[in-house]
């Protein structure tokens, strides 16, 4: 497990609902510490990286929520 997360984002092809939305193009971030990787899409690479910061942001709080006596 890495201290510093890995943080990588990539134009990719949208999936069939991204295509739906109108949307042509597609960045996708992931970021990884070598344990867990969570990937955010989005159609600017901010709005990817925001959804991927999320996940990220959301699995460490539900992992420091589980307290055992």
């Amino acid at each position: 497990m890495r201290d510093t997360p890995e943080i990588k984002t990539e134009l990719t092809p949208p999936n069939m609902f991204e295509r739906f939305a109108g949307l042509r193009f597609v960045y996708a971030t992931t970021i990884t510490d070598g344990l867990s990787e969570f990937v955010g899409r989005g159609a600017t690479p901010e709005s990817s990286h925001e959804a991927a910061q999320m996940q990220w942001e959301l699995a460490h709080l539900s992992r420091a929520a589980v307290m055992y006596p």
